[in-house]
Parts: structure tokens; sequence; C-alpha cells
């Protein structure tokens, strides 16, 4: 069996038995935008979905090729990046759009970006 069998069978193992609980999780993820919350954890996560951190850690990877908390991040800075380019917000500061983002912090949200634009230069 070659590697890239073991892996598609493996990957596809896991989605068919994930399904439901991916509906549930995108849901709550994508559709009522639970990035946004500043309490946002993969524990609370885990307990609003009745399964353990480490099988939203698993649909966050196998689904979205990310580990939970940076799948939170991603979504944040990409919600960050639609504010600060909606005309509505010309009068918010960056800090108080960071802020309704979800990062707890400006020093956070400079660090996922240090952290991101890092991973997008390992890449090329």
């Amino acid at each position: 069996m070659s590697l890239f069998n073991f892996f598609e069978g493996f990957i596809g193992k896991h989605r068919r038995n994930s399904a439901p609980i991916k509906n549930v999780f995108d849901h709550y993820f994508f559709d009522l935008k639970y990035y946004l919350q500043k309490e946002a954890s993969i524990q609370y996560f885990s307990h609003l979905l009745k399964v353990s951190p480490e099988k939203v850690d698993e649909i966050s990877t196998v689904f979205y090729t990310l580990p939970f908390q940076l799948l939170v991040n991603e979504y944040r800075y990409k919600h960050f990046i639609e504010e600060i380019e909606n005309p509505i917000n010309a009068n918010l500061s960056i800090e108080s759009i960071i802020h309704l983002c979800g990062f707890d912090s400006n020093d956070n949200f400079v660090q996922y970006v240090k952290e991101k634009k890092s991973l997008i230069q390992l890449i090329k």
C-alpha cells in the first residue's frame, strides 16, 4: 500500500465519521462567527459541540488544514481585513477594529500577523 493511499483512506475515514459533527462545527464556527468571541477556545467550543477538544482539533485539521486555534485566528484576521476595508468603519481606530474581531490585544494581533508572515515565507 502506498503512503498516498494510506493517507487518502485515513482522511476519507475521518471525513465520513465526522460529517454530522462537521455540520454543527460549521454552523457555530462560520455561520454564527464563533471565532469573533473573545473567549473563543477549543475547550469551550468542544463543550458547545459536546465532543472532546481532540475531536474539535481533528475536524479543524482534517477539513480546514489548520489546528483549531490557528483557524480561529485566521478567521479573525480575515474578518479584520473585511472590516478595515469597509468605509463604514472609517472613523474607528485600528485598535477598536482589532478588538471587535476577537483579538485580546494589539500585541496578540501583531504576533499572529508575524507568525502568518513567517509561515508564508517558509512555504515560498
